[in-house]
């Protein structure tokens, strides 16, 4: 019996083509593009010093670092530790969200009792809270706080509390980093 190699090759290549058109179409999509064109604004709600910031602080459009202190059983009130000023054109709505505390888990956490965070208007009413309290050897914090409207061209404060036990170790420290969010 003789063989056609030409078949044979024909065959072979549209079985070879089939199988690939099979793969290929079992397959099917379709894809959305999307641009996104990115422009570098100016904050309009920043941080501003304020009557109790502390010496030694660092306070910058968007971030601050507040150096406060605690005494044994004694609170410690910061009135208006730090502004956050709406130079928006229009109201903005900011809230307050626990980032990080350190330590946390160990017995230095003992030297302190509560650290809270109250957001206060420009008519001295507390709009919201963000609570740090500790049990042993660990922090807990509340949850975030609402929403709340920022009026325009208007300086709201961040008021601290600080309370440690009667007996603490001098020179033992805490970090606590908050979040105010603002939403455009």
């Amino acid at each position: 019996m003789k063989i056609n190699y030409k078949k044979s090759l024909k065959l072979i290549t549209l079985l070879i083509a089939s199988i690939l058109i099979a793969t290929v179409s079992a397959t099917v999509y379709y894809s959305l593009t999307m641009e996104t064109i990115i422009t570098v604004g100016a904050k309009d709600v920043k941080f501003v010093t304020a009557g109790d910031t502390p010496t030694g602080s660092n306070v910058q459009d968007s971030f601050c670092s507040l150096s406060l202190s605690t005494y044994p059983n004694s609170t410690i009130t910061y009135e208006q530790a730090i502004g956050v000023n709406n130079t928006a054109g229009s109201s903005r709505y900011i809230r307050l969200r626990h980032v990080s505390v350190s330590p946390n888990g160990t017995s230095d956490v003992g030297n302190f009792t509560h650290v809270k965070f109250y957001l206060i208007d420009s008519s001295n009413v507390t709009k919201a809270t963000l609570n740090y309290t500790t049990s042993g050897n660990y922090w807990s914090a509340t949850s975030t706080t609402d929403w709340n409207e920022i009026p325009l061209t208007t300086t709201w404060y961040i008021k601290v509390e600080t309370l440690s036990p009667a007996s603490p170790t001098s020179g033992k420290s805490c970090t606590i980093t908050i979040a105010i969010d603002v939403q455009q």
